[in-house]
């Protein structure tokens, strides 16, 4: 086991919003970032009376939570928008800013019905060290002087964790129960660079489009990203799979 997936294991917990019940934990979390921490221009809080962020995609989504193990508390939430079986042909929501390169989706051989695309990947301002790479560090409580925080038992006491690829897990789990074996994406190019070095990256498949700042479409397999990882950064595969648990199954390793 290495010590990043042991710091995952300890600190963090996802969960699958399945009822509806954790699906309106995962509106909450939603609202209160881009309505009240972000104030996002199009997430105005008078839209949201009931203070949850939703929209008409949210039908036919797949919802994770992220759980803080030691408080017990959501702080993070992530979806995947599915296709529509008896419309395959109906937009996913990057179609709806940008037109994606259909002759490299193509060659691909992708299949609309197999294909997902990730969004609302979301953490609250508390658990983000730096926006843009959301990576959270935990001390243990009672610790307060300087000698403490640099004792010998220090490294023992603090973890820092990329909260970005515990999301991209949840979107694994997901995944597999849904049988998408494609990703879309509309991100910062900045995010999508970051998710490279962790053997995580994304295919652009479009231009480059100004909507909440800066973003561009992109594309991935989930069988390529995680043989990559398997091959070359096996503690993100041991979290991405939760140690080979959650697998597709036309993944060669």
């Amino acid at each position: 086991m290495s010590e990043l997936y042991d710091a995952y294991q300890k600190y963090f917990e996802i969960v699958l919003a399945e009822t509806p019940e954790l699906q309106e934990i995962a509106y909450q979390i939603r609202y209160h970032v881009l309505c009240q921490e972000q104030r996002i221009p199009g997430f105005d809080q008078s839209s949201y009376p009931e203070k949850l962020e939703k929209d008409d995609f949210d039908d036919r989504a797949m919802h994770a939570l992220l759980k803080h193990r030691s408080s017990g508390n959501y702080i993070g939430t992530i979806r995947i928008v599915l296709p529509d079986p008896s419309a395959p042909d109906k937009p996913f929501p990057v179609e709806s800013y940008t037109h994606l390169d259909t002759e490299y989706l193509k060659n691909q051989n992708v299949s609309r019905l197999e294909t997902a695309e990730i969004s609302r990947a979301l953490v609250i301002k508390e658990f983000q060290r730096r926006k843009g790479d959301m990576l959270y560090q935990e001390t243990n409580e009672g610790e307060s002087s300087d000698e403490n925080k640099n004792s010998s038992k220090q490294k023992d006491r603090r973890v820092t964790a990329n909260i970005s690829l515990i999301l991209m897990a949840a979107v694994v789990q997901m995944s597999v129960k849904s049988n998408a074996e494609n990703w879309l994406s509309f991100i910062n190019p900045a995010l999508n660079r970051l998710l490279s070095h962790s053997g995580m990256e994304f295919t652009p498949i479009g231009p480059l489009v100004e909507c909440h700042g800066i973003r561009r479409p992109y594309f991935a397999k989930m069988t390529d990203i995680l043989n990559k990882t398997y091959n070359e950064y096996q503690d993100v595969w041991e979290i991405l799979t939760d140690q080979g648990k959650f697998l597709p199954a036309k993944v060669y390793l």
